[in-house]
This record gives C-alpha cells, structure tokens and sequence, in this order.
C-alpha cells in the first residue's frame, strides 16, 4: 500500500490558485480557510476533515487511510517549529500576514479598531460607544471572502 505524503500548495484568496493536475486520481487538494485568530492546529483540523468531505479530490484516495495517517502525512510535511507551533496552538502565520495587510474595521463605518466610529455610524449610536471595538468589526471567518490555505495530500498513482 502506498504512504500518505502531504505538502504545501498555496495559501491567499482562492481566486490567484490555479489548480493542480492529478486531483483525485494520485492526490488531493485540501482545503482550509482562516482569519485573524486561526490556528496552525485549525488548518490541520479542517485539512484532515476536507480529506473525507471533499469528494472531487479524494475520490480515488484508498479506503485502509484514515484521518489519523491524513494528520500524521500533514504533520510530517512540517518543519519541527511547525509542529511546536501546531503543539503549542500557535496563530498560523498565514493570519498573522493576512491580520497585517487587513486590520479589523468596523462593519459600518469603516473606521479602524482603537480608532473613533465615523459621525453618524449605527454600531457606535446603538452601543452607545465612541472607539471601535473588536465586536463591532467585520467576521473574517466568513468562508466566501476568507482567504484559503491548502495543502496536497498525495497517495500515489492510481495503479498502485
């Protein structure tokens, strides 16, 4: 039977991947969205149940691999500080770059976290507050606008 591989493909808004050949006949794509506050365990946790929910790309995957040697392939991928990261539950550092180049904003005004809600926003007039607080910002766990990690989880070719 062959091994579990795993390897890093791409990580951004999904609309700048361009694929990869062999889906679901010597491999997968899976799929993990994040924000601000995810986990490398998170990307993991969603990694390994993308490898059973994802039909198109696992479809050929066979059937003695379970989530235990999906994890254990996408683990050993890692460098040790990965998992010492993924050990300590450490925020990924694709949301740490994403977190930098999209700081929270409030959903109605626009106006920065710490900084004053703009005259006239509805958020500051039904809390009643003058600066921006996390609870008045956008949800950047919204999967549809949430950039994506994915990583290639491969079992090797079809006639093996």
């Amino acid at each position: 039977m062959p091994k579990l591989t795993a390897g890093f493909m791409f990580s951004g808004y999904s609309d700048y991947w361009h694929g990869a050949s062999g889906r679901g006949e010597t491999g997968g794509a899976a799929f993990a969205y994040y924000g601000r506050d995810t986990t490398l365990r998170d990307l993991v946790d969603q990694w390994v149940e993308d490898s059973w929910t994802n039909d198109y790309d696992f479809e050929g995957m066979p059937e003695d691999f379970d989530d235990n040697d999906v994890r254990a392939a996408i683990l050993d991928s890692f460098t040790e500080a990965g998992r010492a990261d993924y050990n300590k539950g450490t925020v990924c550092e694709f949301s740490r770059e994403w977190d930098d180049c999209n700081p929270p904003r409030c959903a109605d005004c626009d106006a920065f976290l710490d900084e004053e809600h703009e005259e006239g926003c509805d958020t500051a007039r039904e809390k009643e507050t003058e600066f921006v607080e996390i609870e008045d910002c956008d949800d950047d766990e919204d999967c549809g606008e949430s950039p994506v990690a994915i990583m290639w989880i491969e079992w090797g070719s079809k006639d093996e």
